[in-house]
């Protein structure tokens, strides 16, 4: 699919030591056959942001200072291979039916795990063209990675690099907060009577985000011809013929040896596996859902006119929380998800400059008078359960 749109000049880098790849600053509404349907979005005072322009040049400086890439270099190719080895060696294990029940679901647990590390820290770099610098060998480790996870890499990028990345919070211009009948994260959606429930059911809601991901929202995003700011959406042929092929071999791979290789009834092995994806979609979830959804995130509108209310460095500061972000041990674990003003900003560098590039962010921030918002996990997370509530409560929106 191409998408087609516009940036400000400040993405093009200016004069500085490399290029920054250019931002969605503007955008049309419809995408996809190069026919705009709709108004284009835009973000207000771009060209006179000294604040983003003082802030890249920094990071630049950065960069040529410490004389690094901005891919991940030697540490990210160490974080590869060691969430793939352990992940490669629980799986091993787990098939060894050596461990007899209890011990096969906890080395099956953890093989998910490390699997979901993989996906977070070298994944999402791939997927952002920030791990190795060849766009074909991150499309390759990308695809292959994902596909662990049981959910189609290219329908994830889709939506998270050309929808999400380019208009976070944005009600109808991000498929991440798009309105779902089960909870309610923007006050910009209308809410259900139930929702006054939520802050105390989202944890079952969230547990089932990875079997929801590989039986149902693949599924409907590869037939769907429009998802939030996406429209007349065609996917490449081979694209269809990689999807079956990926999807045969996850399930394969996680219900098919397993049933064949151990010692279990089917419905036992069944059973280990929703357990497992449901421990994987809880770390998943907590890690990245109060990121956007907090009591402290913004959910900017758009006005008559196509515009969002700040320039797109201020939606990305005000839309995003950032966790422990000067934590080494956070950064290797999330893969820079705690890291998300960086991550948002600075979308094609790799996670492993995160926590430098958070302290340049945090200054300039503090310099111009700029939001930027970081808390601890446990505080990020209340305060997401505190939103949910809030939300859930505001009967006056009640659909």
């Amino acid at each position: 699919m191409t998408v087609k749109g516009s940036s400000g000049g400040a993405g093009k880098g200016g004069n500085l030591p490399f290029r920054w790849k250019s931002d969605a600053r503007s955008q049309q509404v419809v995408q996809g056959t190069g026919r705009a349907r709709s108004q284009r979005i835009k973000f207000s005072n771009d060209a006179s942001d000294r604040f983003l322009v003082t802030l890249r040049r920094r990071v630049a400086d950065y960069f040529q200072t410490t004389g690094r890439a901005k891919t991940g270099g030697k540490l990210i190719l160490f974080k590869g291979i060691f969430y793939a080895a352990l992940a490669a060696a629980f799986y091993a294990l787990t098939l060894s039916g050596r461990l007899g029940a209890v011990g096969t679901v906890f080395s099956a647990t953890a093989c998910g795990l490390f699997v979901l590390l993989l996906v977070t820290n070298i994944a999402h770099d791939a997927a952002h063209d920030a791990l190795s610098g060849n766009k074909k060998f991150d499309r390759f480790v990308h695809t292959l990675v994902f596909s662990l996870l049981g959910s189609n890499a290219y329908l994830w990028r889709l939506r998270h690099v050309k929808s999400h990345h380019n208009f976070p919070n944005v009600n109808g211009c991000d498929v991440d907060i798009d309105e779902n009948p089960f909870i309610r994260l923007s006050p910009n959606h209308p809410g259900r009577w139930y929702q006054a429930f939520q802050h105390l059911y989202a944890p079952l809601i969230y547990a089932m985000v990875a079997l929801h991901s590989i039986f149902v929202q693949d599924l409907i995003y590869l037939f769907k011809k429009r998802l939030a700011n996406l429209h007349d959406i065609r996917h490449p042929p081979y694209q269809y013929v990689l999807f079956v092929l990926t999807k045969i071999a996850y399930f394969g791979l996680m219900l098919a040896l397993p049933m064949a290789l151990l010692d279990f009834a089917w419905w036992q092995v069944l059973i280990g596996y929703l357990f497992v994806t449901a421990v994987q979609s809880i770390v998943f979830a907590f890690m990245l859902i109060g990121t956007h959804f907090t009591e402290e995130t913004a959910f900017p509108t758009l006005n008559e006119e196509g515009y969002l209310p700040h320039s797109w460095a201020d939606h990305a500061l005000l839309t995003s929380m950032d966790w422990l972000p000067r934590s080494w041990l956070a950064n290797f674990i999330a893969g820079g998800a705690n890291a998300h003003a960086a991550h948002h900003l600075f979308p094609n560098v790799s996670h492993v400059h995160y926590i430098a590039i958070s302290g340049i962010i945090r200054k300039t921030a503090a310099e111009f008078g700029k939001p930027y918002k970081e808390a601890g996990l446990g505080q990020m997370t209340a305060s997401h359960f505190r939103l949910l509530r809030r939300l859930g409560r505001q009967t006056k929106h009640y659909a």
